[in-house]
């Protein structure tokens, strides 16, 4: 009887499984290229923002420019503390 029930379970998982792929939209195929061969576009170009400069939403850059300003203050007092 256990073994019916796990032949049950998994059987409708895999319904689920298969139902889900055939309803998914098909990826889009290469496109085809129009231009000429030696014409290449050129993506444009990635500026990154000024440290310190990071979105409210973009909290793992804000976490790592505080990192960096901890470890370069952390650096500038041992070299402080080591003047002559």
């Amino acid at each position: 009887m256990r073994a019916f029930l796990i032949f049950l379970i998994v059987a409708g998982l895999g319904f689920v499984f298969l139902r889900q792929r055939q309803s998914e939209t098909p990826s889009p195929q290469a496109p085809i290229a129009t231009q000429s061969v030696g014409a290449k576009p050129r993506p444009a170009a990635l500026t990154p923002a000024p440290r310190g400069q990071a979105s409210q939403y973009n909290w793992m850059k804000r976490s790592l420019d505080r990192a960096r300003d901890v470890t370069e203050q952390s650096r500038a007092q041992t070299q402080e503390s080591q003047k002559p």
